[in-house]
């Protein structure tokens, strides 16, 4: 240990063992000057055991959070991912729940055919990528503010318009994410979680919606021109607009808007709404692949 003198503040002990514990890999040398030794432990093998401790929580937070992912890959490549993933990005919120939050960007970012044209891109990888995009949306859905407990009238849909149906809006629930993936990783997820062990999906395009009704999350495949139609009245688009948008007429729009708002997707409002809602918020996420 530290002669008396020498010794640092409580403060600045702390953050030396939270960085020697959170670098893995780090120099164990200075343990010598800031730990005790036993008769049976040097104090670099102290710190030794913290280390592999918290690098082991992080690991097991990151298979808990992406099981599906980790059946497709099998658990020794998962867990080299996992591991580089938590070398490039360590964590650095208050809670784990947010610790594999940017898992897909940083598979996505270090796949190694990046540069070459999406149509010349490995198809294995894409679905890789998908998997962990669509388990991150069905967890923020899951676990995130929804319509349970609300009375129906503060959701339902304002009286609808016999005329200018064009000028009609929508704000969305905010349990509503959209996700186009390249593969339909939604059924893989569930039969997953269903403790069926399937193969890998074949590469099929989806557009999918989640939604949580009465705390169960629904994942439901629409058409292309649905999905943009949808998304442009999530973001603040009127039905006319959105509808150039989906490339549909005006009458197929407002249909599905009448079939969205029936299921609690969206409430429709006349005039602009509130707000226009960002790419990427909490009360809508629209996933799509790079």
């Amino acid at each position: 240990m530290a002669r008396p003198d020498d010794e640092p503040s409580l403060a600045a002990a702390e953050r030396w063992l939270r960085d020697a514990i959170m670098a893995p890999g780090g120099p164990t040398g200075p343990a010598a000057a800031m730990l005790a030794e036993t008769p049976s432990l040097s104090a670099g093998q102290r710190l030794d055991i913290y280390r592999h401790g918290y690098r082991e929580r992080l690991l097991e937070t990151m298979r808990h959070q992406y099981p599906a992912l980790r059946v497709l890959l099998g658990p020794e490549l998962f867990d080299e991912f996992a591991a580089g993933y938590l070398d490039a990005r360590p964590s650095r919120s208050y809670t784990l729940a947010r610790l594999g939050e940017g898992f897909a960007d940083h598979l996505d970012a270090c796949r190694p055919d990046r540069g070459l044209p999406p149509s010349e891109r490995e198809p294995w990888i894409d679905l890789m990528i998908d998997l962990a995009r669509y388990e991150l949306a069905f967890a923020r859905v899951c676990d995130g503010p929804g319509l349970e407990g609300r009375q129906a009238v503060e959701w339902s849909p304002t009286p609808w318009p016999a005329a200018d149906i064009g000028g009609l809006t929508a704000t969305p629930a905010p349990c509503l994410r959209l996700l186009r993936v390249r593969a339909p990783v939604h059924r893989y997820h569930d039969d997953v979680r269903r403790r069926r062990r399937p193969g890998p999906p074949p590469p099929e395009p989806a557009h999918l919606v989640l939604f949580r009704r009465d705390y169960r999350v629904l994942t439901t495949p629409i058409t292309a021109g649905a999905f943009a139609l949808l998304d442009a009245l999530i973001r603040g688009a009127s039905l006319e607009r959105a509808a150039v948008v989906g490339s549909v007429d005006l009458g197929e729009a407002h249909r599905h808007l009448r079939g969205w708002a029936a299921r609690g997707w969206l409430r429709v409002l006349r005039g602009a709404p509130s707000r226009a809602v960002p790419h990427g918020t909490a009360r809508s996420a629209h996933i799509q692949p790079s």
